[in-house]
């Protein structure tokens, strides 16, 4: 589990928007609907920085799922996320506490991060039987393939209030990056159209670039920089590896 309150605010890009969009359709929503949802996309989209932002306006509670996540072991992070300090028992039991305090107060969702960890599992059931008998919105987020990794359990599927992709970074969302990473500093459109371009608008690269950018102006004393300045689109990290070296 992240500390929140340790995370830079998220910019306000479309994705951050369209997460806010979601959560909020899920949340408010006529309770004859199902209560699932899906934000997905490939890796570095700010799909995990969109979801720290819906966390902290809804009071959600948010738990990051890994490769060796079990049931048991996300059941206990959902119920220390609620609350309950040190949960113990079995898993039918944690299920139970759960099922619990979420029915508790159905406006607080529950955000499970990296869910195509957990997608191919049987286990991913435990999901739709908390939303099932609590009625508790839970918005799951994950890679590209999360959407088609859930068809084959139906009955998480087919509860699905919506399905929403996350897409890369425009010149719009650059220029909200720039304002929120490295304020005080202008990208010239040279610079700001090449790193768009060879980071394939990949969020966490631009971000990475525009640190960069801030250490070398700072170090050169400029108020602006340029791709010139920058020393030209080689020095843009980007979505390929490094070319091998030569050696002699």
């Amino acid at each position: 589990m992240q500390d929140l309150t340790k995370v830079k605010k998220a910019a306000p890009t479309r994705n951050v928007a369209a997460f806010s969009a979601l959560i909020t359709r899920v949340v408010e929503r006529d309770l004859s609907l199902p209560g699932l949802a899906t934000f997905y996309g490939p890796s570095g989209l700010g799909k995990t920085k969109s979801a720290i932002y819906g966390a902290n306006r809804y009071r959600a509670a948010y738990v990051e799922c890994g490769q060796y996540t079990t049931a048991k072991s996300l059941l206990v992070s959902i119920l220390t996320e609620l609350g309950l300090t040190r949960p113990r028992g079995t898993v039918a039991e944690l299920i139970a506490e759960a099922i619990r305090l979420m029915a508790a107060d159905i406006s607080k969702p529950l955000i499970v991060d990296e869910a195509h960890h957990i997608a191919n599992r049987r286990f991913v059931d435990v999901l739709r039987e908390l939303h099932d008998k609590s009625l508790a919105p839970i918005i799951l987020i994950g890679e590209e393939t999360l959407p088609a990794a859930l068809e084959h359990y139906e009955r998480v599927h087919n509860r699905m209030l919506d399905w929403v992709a996350a897409e890369p970074c425009n010149k719009g969302d650059f220029e909200l990056l720039v304002s929120s990473y490295c304020p005080g500093l202008t990208i010239a459109d040279d610079l700001a159209r090449e790193m768009l371009e060879v980071t394939h608008g990949n969020t966490r690269r631009i971000v990475v670039n525009l640190a960069k950018a801030e250490e070398i102006a700072a170090r050169e004393g400029l108020s602006e920089i340029g791709l010139g300045a920058f020393g030209g689109a080689v020095e843009i990290v980007g979505c390929r590896a490094p070319t091998p070296r030569r050696m002699a």
